[in-house]
């Protein structure tokens, strides 16, 4: 069944449509120059008739001395016929002539020489042809006042058209040369063009669209093979891809980009999935904690301090719980473009100084050694309270992965209009393969695994740097430490270095 909303049967329809508005324009077009061609080669041949027709009565005249005298002599400058001896002579040198040239027997053009008395002289009409009734030339305003005229008349339903020409000798009227042609024969051939046009065009346009369909559905092949694939691809199933005809045309490049969107939509689900099990996995250890103190507490009667060292855990693992919920939220809003900044200038030392501060306590007792290093400072426009933890969240890992008797030095460097944050430490170190990882959530590298943390911090990081448009640089070495460094857009300010 053929379906309307189909592209193939609307473009089939909208093809039909421009070419028979196309044929129509053409073919009506070439109908009227046909036709005024035909027309005017008729007027034309009738013309031409007419001329060598005078020429011939001229020089017939002009070899008659006598008669030739006899016209120049007579005065009438109107159409009023000649006195009947001088009608006389002029009727008898027509019919010499006639006779003598054979000329309208051998024209194709019916003619007929008159007199200006309406008498016709001669002409080569036969048959049928004697009873046409030729209007009075006198009733021609045309003629009257320029000699020639052209006009059609209908004899027995058939179209002539008709030529008049005044033969004049020394300016005055003498005869009057009536040519005339039948345009049946030219209507009939123009009829005829019109039953073929009207046949043509239609044969053309349903050809054309029979064809036009064959191609449309043979181009749009592609496309519906495209559509049954593309049916088959879930979110269960999306390994699949598109078919492609790998010829560079418009539904090949449509074939790419869908499987590129579908990579995309593949890699982001398999992202969601892992991220769901990750979410699941970290909720379930606090939340396995917390059901297996209150077990505990309900089993039997406990002291208050056993309540409230139970009581203790269970607060520590909601804290545990709200701060992943907290830093899953921050990257679900980063995911839909959608963490808030509340931007102002910032004076980089100000905020960083402090802040390695209170990490000094934690490590000392780890005994690692903390440096603050600022060598410059400067101002720039961020988020504080994500500057700030993109800062606590760089610090803290440095420490936790960098064993005692190690350092993390956090400096400030200005250098062309950027100011760059730096966290370096000699900890464990990321391997090679890890690294493009590493900013990856809930990843973990394998030295990384039995130490405390969810794998969220980075990605934290990452998500916040890319909200302010910040460059991220990571280098690190198994066993030799990390160095991460946030390059911020900044202008340098007048201060002097200090060292913790």
């Amino acid at each position: 069944m053929i379906r309307l909303q189909s592209v193939k049967v609307r473009l089939t329809l909208w093809y039909a449509l421009i070419l028979s508005v196309f044929l129509a324009i053409f073919s009506f077009i070439m109908y009227a120059e046909l036709a005024r061609a035909l027309y005017h080669d008729a007027e034309k041949d009738l013309s031409w008739t007419a001329l060598q027709t005078e020429e011939a009565l001229k020089a017939k005249l002009v070899a008659s001395p006598d008669l030739l005298s006899s016209v120049s002599r007579n005065p009438l400058d109107q159409m009023d016929p000649f006195e009947a001896s001088l009608n006389t002579k002029i009727i008898g040198m027509v019919n010499d002539w006639a006779a003598e040239s054979q000329f309208l027997l051998r024209s194709l053009q019916m003619v007929r020489i008159v007199g200006l008395d309406h008498q016709e002289i001669v002409s080569n009409l036969e048959g049928w042809e004697k009873q046409i009734i030729f209007p009075s030339f006198e009733r021609d305003s045309i003629f009257m006042e320029h000699g020639s005229s052209f006009q059609t008349i209908h004899y027995q339903n058939k179209p002539f058209r008709l030529h008049y020409y005044l033969l004049r000798m020394s300016g005055h009227p003498v005869l009057v040369i009536q040519t005339a042609y039948a345009l049946y024969e030219t209507e009939n051939t123009l009829r005829q063009l019109s039953g073929v046009i009207a046949v043509g065009i239609p044969l053309a346009v349903f050809f054309a669209c029979f064809a036009g369909w064959f191609l449309a559905k043979r181009f749009f092949r592609p496309v519906d093979t495209m559509t049954r694939e593309a049916k088959q691809i879930t979110a269960a199933h999306l390994e699949s891809r598109l078919p492609r005809t790998y010829m560079g045309d418009e539904i090949d490049r449509l074939a790419e980009t869908l499987n590129e969107m579908i990579d995309r939509l593949e890699h982001s689900t398999r992202a969601m999935r892992e991220f769901s099990s990750d979410v699941s996995h970290e909720l379930k250890t606090p939340l396995a904690i917390i059901r297996g103190e209150l077990d505990l507490v309900s089993r039997k009667a406990r002291s208050r301090e056993e309540i409230d060292k139970a009581l203790g855990v269970i607060g520590e693992e909601t804290d545990e719980m709200i701060r992943l919920v907290s830093d899953l939220m921050i990257l679900v809003r980063s995911d839909a473009r959608q963490l808030r900044l509340d931007t102002k200038m910032l004076h980089a030392a100000e905020i960083l100084e402090p802040l390695v501060s209170r990490f000094q306590e934690r490590a000392r007792l780890k005994g690692v050694n903390l440096k603050w290093t600022p060598l410059a400072d400067c101002v720039f426009e961020a988020d504080e309270g994500h500057f700030k933890r993109v800062m606590n969240n760089l610090v803290d890992n440095a420490l936790k992965f960098t064993d005692s008797g190690g350092s993390v030095d956090v400096s400030l460097i200005f250098q062309d209009g950027t100011a760059i944050v730096e966290v370096r430490d000699n900890g464990i170190g990321i391997n090679p393969e890890n690294q493009p990882k590493i900013f990856m959530r809930f990843f973990r590298d394998e030295k990384a695994r039995s130490r405390e943390g969810s794998g969220l911090g980075l990605s934290i990081v990452k998500a916040i740097c890319d909200a302010h448009a910040w460059q991220i640089g990571l280098e690190s070495l198994p066993n030799q430490g990390t160095t991460i460094r946030i390059f911020i857009p900044a202008a340098e300010a007048e201060t002097e270095s200090l060292a913790i």
